[in-house]
């Protein structure tokens, strides 16, 4: 899915500014289609996810909570969350300077794409759903 949405934004990009892919990936606010699409991710979770986005953060990676340390678009709990988060991803595979530096980072200052690997990380094929469960509002 993301190869086509490069093509796509490859043959309309604009030629000043930003192509629709960078756009898409320095956003902070509304739902789009995972920028993370690699060993955790699968298309059929984006249901699920794009709800625990709604019911979280109102769809905003810069989210915070004013009664916990909870953050970003997933509203992982930044003071428990962030070291695992990296350390998972680090086991993944990619960029590992780049991705060690987010310990340095509060999660809700993490880029789009880190916020949807980390959610796809946790979620892990549905195993992980419990970290989002809410009597109120059901996701799954």
């Amino acid at each position: 899915m993301l190869e086509a949405l490069v093509m796509t934004a490859a043959l309309h990009a604009p030629t000043d500014g930003l192509n629709k892919v960078e756009q898409l990936a320095s956003s902070t606010k509304g739902y789009a289609p995972s920028l993370y699409e690699g060993k955790w991710y699968d298309e059929k979770w984006e249901d699920e996810r794009k709800c625990i986005m709604r019911r979280e953060s109102r769809y905003n990676y810069r989210a915070t909570n004013s009664s916990s340390s909870a953050a970003g678009a997933y509203q992982f709990l930044d003071s428990q969350w962030r070291d695992g988060l990296v350390w998972m991803m680090l086991n993944e595979g990619g960029n590992k300077p780049e991705i060690k530096s987010l310990r340095n980072k509060p999660i809700n200052k993490w880029s789009r794409y880190y916020q949807d690997r980390a959610f796809f990380t946790a979620w892990r094929h549905g195993k992980g759903a419990k970290h989002w469960y809410h009597d109120g509002i059901r996701c799954f």
